[in-house]
């Protein structure tokens, strides 16, 4: 009987696809709308779509709408004119730190945030607040975007926020977190600072986990290194090791969303014929019209610099490497180094979350993506394709298992129970 309850434990459950509800999300940056505008956004390749991001008043502790006509006309907009392209998607009003597209994990505070948070007066406004504007704007549930919580105190409020927002809001509306890589903080200025998972686990719809900017801050000696790797067998910083950790910390696989970047990380090269990754670097690589920031390229920035590069006179030549290690790649062209994730990692990004019982993925975020919407497509497509192979998996794991009671005589009994489980 133990082989048996190996057995039974190794077993993956099958996928909540199979019923039509885990998440293919995308972030949609709407201080970047002009790279992107909604008409240009194919709505088909997500199950939600969030709109980024509503901050909080450092005084007044309200959420901040925007003046601008053009961003009060996109946030009105926003849910009608996306549903109408895609009559099963859900969208969500993320409020707390708009954040920088690249910016490091655990660089990133809000003040504004964490001071609403830790007062219970202005939390219940707050919230009730957020619930009236989303359901008024025709969003199906908030996101909480508090990146980072940097103390043991400002993540109990943390966890006093979700369940007090969850117990205000009416039923089915959907309430996620966007959260740190790992459930601990490792950058924050003060010791023993993790995320409140129990609370998480119980009010949450899911938690989406950013598994990008995970470079360290660089020193004098700062050299290439991939921002988003898979794996890292030298560190803590990989994407692996911070789904790990939140499932380790009691949040169900079944509530992780795994996030993917749109973006690249890059460099100038001290030396341009040392391109590999470990290389020294002079400074963070140019500034880009996209981004609007120096260091970070969009998705099509780097499709376009690599374009541009192949068969240039032999004047710039472009590199491109995979690294099977850590499933990550990088572009080297000239003095200019870019570590991005391309087609080809994105996929193994979601096998890997498929194999690990996932909720999901997001994408960070959509304005990013090329004129083809190439990665939206990538992560689309493989996911249902790793779904579905996960659930042939499970099938005939079951099965074995099945055969297995039958042969050992087990009563019918067990063996309905077993059954009413699959």
């Amino acid at each position: 009987m133990v082989s048996l309850s190996l057995a039974a434990s190794a077993a993956p459950a099958p996928p909540d696809d199979a019923r039509g509800t885990t998440v293919r999300a995308g972030f949609y940056l709407a201080a970047a709308a002009r790279l992107r505008p909604l008409a240009a956004l194919d709505a088909s390749h997500y199950t939600h779509l969030y709109y980024s991001a509503l901050a909080v008043h450092p005084t007044t502790r309200k959420l901040v709408l925007p003046t601008d006509p053009d961003q009060a006309g996109l946030l009105a907009a926003f849910s009608p004119a996306l549903k109408s392209r895609n009559r099963n998607l859900r969208t969500l009003l993320s409020v707390g730190t708009a954040g920088v597209a690249g910016a490091a994990a655990g660089s990133q505070a809000d003040p504004a945030f964490a001071a609403m948070a830790a007062d219970p007066a202005s939390r219940a406004a707050f919230g009730a607040a957020a619930v009236a504007l989303a359901r008024d704007s025709g969003f199906d549930g908030l996101d909480v975007a508090w990146r980072f919580p940097a103390s043991a105190v400002e993540m109990a409020d943390l966890g006093f926020l979700v369940s007090e927002w969850r117990a205000a809001a009416p039923p089915g509306f959907l309430l996620t977190a966007t959260a740190y890589f790992s459930s601990h903080v490792f950058a924050a200025p003060l010791p023993s600072v993790d995320y409140p998972s129990e609370a998480l686990a119980r009010c949450l719809d899911w938690v989406n986990v950013a598994a990008f900017g995970l470079r360290p801050p660089g020193g004098a000696n700062a050299t290439t290194a991939f921002d988003a790797p898979l794996y890292d067998r030298a560190s803590h910083f990989s994407a692996s090791y911070g789904v790990v950790s939140w499932i380790d910390a009691g949040l169900p696989a079944g509530k992780v969303v795994m996030g993917i970047p749109l973006y690249g990380r890059s460099w100038f090269l001290r030396n341009k014929a040392n391109a590999g990754v470990g290389a020294p670097v002079v400074a963070a690589g140019p500034k880009q019209r996209g981004s609007n920031a120096t260091g970070v390229m969009s998705y099509a920035e780097v499709q376009r610099l690599a374009a541009a590069s192949a068969g240039g006179g032999g004047r710039r030549t472009a590199t491109t490497a995979y690294d099977n290690a850590s499933v990550a790649s990088y572009l080297s062209v000239g003095d200019v180094w870019v570590a991005f994730d391309g087609a080809a990692v994105v996929a193994e990004k979601l096998a890997f979350a498929a194999r690990r019982g996932l909720l999901g993925y997001f994408l960070w975020p959509v304005n990013y993506d090329d004129a083809n919407l190439t990665l939206s497509r990538t992560g689309n497509l493989n996911w249902t394709t790793d779904i579905l192979w996960e659930i042939a998996v499970a099938k005939v794991m079951f099965l074995a298992l099945l055969h297995a009671l039958i042969k050992t005589n087990c009563s019918n009994a067990l063996v309905k129970q077993c059954t009413a489980h699959f």
